[in-house]
């Protein structure tokens, strides 16, 4: 009877790792011991050791790096140790954004393609970046349409926000029908937003039949105001 109230093995192997790992064995940025490591250290099947690195995982504590193994991210939930690799470093600015309020709860976060870019990385070196606040609980995926501080209540995009803005402006008579909207450089001032963001809010207004592209003219509103 006293054994329906004993914790699961690999509970107690994640509670004995994420000891260690708080007391900086092995340090944020090093590498946890391999699976086969593990199960003689243990003494379990290399099914409860892996089930024991996705509590890890889950908490935060680790990601995974193809081929490599899993790195430790930090010291605890939400409180990642020094940077000590790019995708590291990429996360550490990204998390600054989001805590100094630069990227906003609810706001939509740059494609990998562009952070990429922007922190002269690879879009694989991205996405770890992004796994780790995903991890951390700081940004959610959602399907469809990326990444976004917070959870997924909330996660109206600047895109979807531009959209709403034009199609009322349409529906308002603002626009009649068969006039031309203000091409993309207009409209980004306008909103205060990237060009790239009134293209999509554009692409989805065109997918709903309110506004279709003329060669030659461009954007024309399609649908009459009420």
């Amino acid at each position: 009877m006293s054994q329906s109230n004993e914790q699961p093995a690999y509970l107690r192997i994640a509670d004995d790792l994420r000891t260690r790992i708080q007391a900086g064995d092995p340090p944020s940025g090093g590498m946890l011991d391999s699976d086969a490591v593990l199960v003689r250290t243990y003494d379990v099947a290399r099914g409860t050791v892996r089930q024991a690195v996705a509590e890890l995982e889950r908490l935060g504590l680790v990601v995974s790096e193809m081929g490599r193994g899993r790195r430790v991210v930090g010291n605890a939930p939400g409180e990642p140790g020094p940077a000590s690799t790019r995708y590291e470093a990429v996360a550490a600015a990204l998390r600054q954004d989001i805590v100094s309020s630069k990227l906003a709860q609810g706001s939509q976060l740059p494609r990998e393609a562009t952070l990429a870019e922007q922190y002269g990385v690879s879009k694989g070196t991205a996405r770890q970046a992004l796994q780790m606040l995903a991890a951390e609980g700081r940004i959610t995926a959602v399907h469809g349409k990326g990444w976004f501080v917070g959870g997924t209540q909330g996660a109206l995009t600047r895109t979807d926000e531009v959209a709403d803005s034009i199609r009322q402006a349409i529906l308002a008579g603002d626009f009649p029908k068969d006039s031309r909207i203000p091409g993309e450089s207009a409209l980004a001032e306008q909103y205060g937003v990237a060009r790239v963001t009134v293209r999509r809010a554009i692409a989805s207004l065109e997918a709903e039949g309110i506004i279709k592209s003329r060669r030659g003219i461009g954007r024309i509103v399609t649908h009459s105001s009420q």
